[in-house]
C-alpha cells in the first residue's frame, strides 16, 4: 500500500534531515584526519602518503559542503592549500612537498574546481600555471599525438614532457574532471588569455568523449582498442566492443555537459536512459556476469555514488526522485560510527576511509540538492 501524501512527505523530510546529519559527520571525520602539516595522508596506501593527491581530493570533497559549514572551516581549508605550496614551487603543478608527482593531472583539475567552488581569491599565478599544465597534458599534437590516434583529445595521468607520443591510457574519469575544470574557467573568465586554448582543448575532447559512448548509450572507460583498462571487459572475443558500466557512463555524461553539449542532446539522453535501465546501487551496474573475484562489482561503489549524484538532474524526469531517494537510503545505511565510509573491497582503494568518505561526502551533498 502506498504511503498517504502526508506520510510520504514526512518520510522525505526525515530522510533529508538524516542525510544532512550524515554529511556533517562525514565532513567532521575528514577535518579530524587533517595532519599537522595541513595535508591529508593515507594510512592505508604507501603511494598516497605523500599527500598531494589526497589533499586536493579531500579539499574538493570539503568544497561540496554547505556554505555555512565552509565559513567555519577557513583555517582547515587554508592549511590544506598551503600544504601544496612547497610542491607547487618545485614542480609548477600539484606535487608532494618533496617535489614528487602524485596524480598531478587529477590534482590540478581538483585544485581549480575546489577553489572556484569555495570562492577563494588569490593565487592567480598558480591558476594560470595549472591551466597551462592541463592544456599541455592533453593527448594532442604538442604531446605527439595525431588526430587519427584513438587517444587524441583525451587526458591520461601524464603531463607534457612525461611521455611524448605514448599514453598511460586516456580515460573518461580524468578527462571528465579536466573538462569540468576547463569549462568552469572558461565560463568565469571567457576572455582570459588562455580562453582560445581552452576552447580548442574542449573541442578536441568532445570528439574523444563521443568515442567512449557505446551503441547501448552507456560509456566505457577508454576508446583505445583492446584496452585492459575497460573494466567491464568486452562483448566480443576480438575485444572491439567494450561493455558499458555505471561509473564510466556517469563520467561520460559529465564530460559531454562540460563540453557544452545540452542535456537534451541525443548523446546525453541515451546515456541517461542507460542509467535509468540499470538502477542497481548495491552493485555497480555493468559488471553483471563478471567473476566476483575481479572485485569491480563493489570496488567502485562510492565513486559510482558520487558521480551518479552529480548527474541525477539529467535522468528521465520520472526517475529522478526515486533514484535520489534510493541513493540517500543507501548512503544512510553505510556510515561507520565515526561518520566515515569504508568499502570492503580494495579494488579501487576505497578501503581507505579517506577516499571512501571523501566520495561519500560528495554523494550526500549532491543528493541533498533539490
Amino acid at each position: 500500500m502506498p504511503l498517504a501524501p502526508n506520510a510520504a512527505e514526512d518520510q522525505k523530510r526525515e530522510q533529508l534531515v538524516a542525510g544532512a546529519t550524515a554529511l556533517l559527520q562525514g565532513l567532521a571525520f575528514l577535518v579530524k584526519a587533517q595532519a599537522k602539516d595541513g595535508g591529508w595522508h593515507s594510512q592505508t596506501y604507501g603511494q598516497l602518503k605523500g599527500g598531494a593527491a589526497l589533499t586536493t581530493f579531500v579539499l574538493d570533497s570539503l568544497s561540496h559542503a554547505p556554505a555555512e559549514w565552509r565559513k567555519k572551516q577557513t583555517e582547515t581549508l587554508t592549511r590544506g592549500y598551503e600544504f601544496l605550496t612547497a610542491g607547487f614551487a618545485k614542480r609548477g603543478t600539484i606535487a608532494c612537498p618533496d617535489g614528487s608527482l602524485d596524480h598531478p593531472t587529477y590534482g590540478a583539475a581538483l585544485w581549480l574546481l575546489s577553489r572556484r567552488r569555495l570562492q577563494l581569491d588569490g593565487e592567480e599565478r598558480n591558476r594560470q600555471d595549472l591551466l597551462a599544465y592541463l592544456l599541455g597534458a592533453q593527448c594532442a599534437e604538442e604531446r605527439g599525438f595525431e588526430k587519427e590516434s584513438p587517444s587524441y583529445g583525451g587526458w591520461d595521468l601524464s603531463g607534457l614532457g612525461d611521455a611524448h607520443g605514448v599514453t598511460t591510457g586516456t580515460n573518461v574519469s580524468v578527462t571528465c574532471l579536466v573538462l569540468e575544470a576547463l569549462a568552469q574557467e572558461l565560463r568565469l573568465d571567457p576572455k582570459g588569455k588562455q580562453s582560445r586554448e581552452i576552447q580548442g582543448a574542449i573541442a578536441r575532447a568532445a570528439t574523444w568523449t563521443h568515442l567512449c559512448q557505446q551503441k547501448d548509450g552507456g560509456f566505457c572507460f577508454t576508446p583505445e582498442p583492446m584496452s585492459l583498462n575497460n573494466k567491464a571487459e568486452f562483448k566480443d572475443q576480438a575485444r572491439n566492443e567494450p561493455r558499458s558500466y555505471g561509473t564510466a557512463t556517469c563520467d561520460g555524461i559529465r564530460a559531454l555537459l562540460a563540453c557544452g553539449i545540452k542535456a537534451d542532446d541525443q548523446a546525453v539522453t541515451k546515456a541517461a536512459a542507460w542509467l535509468a535501465a540499470h538502477p542497481s546501487l548495491e552493485l555497480v551496474p555493468g559488471f553483471e556476469g563478471l567473476p566476483p573475484e575481479l572485485g569491480w562489482q563493489r570496488g567502485l561503489r562510492f565513486y559510482y555514488y558520487a558521480s551518479l549524484a552529480k548527474v541525477l538532474p539529467v535522468l528521465p524526469a520520472s526517475d529522478i526522485a526515486l533514484r535520489r531517494t534510493a541513493l540517500l537510503e543507501m548512503l544512510l545505511k553505510l556510515p561507520r560510527r565515526d561518520g566515515s565510509y569504508l568499502n570492503e573491497s580494495d579494488r579501487m582503494r576505497e578501503n581507505d576511509p579517506l577516499i571512501a568518505t571523501g566520495l561519500g561526502v560528495v554523494a550526500l551533498a549532491e543528493s541533498l540538492k533539490q
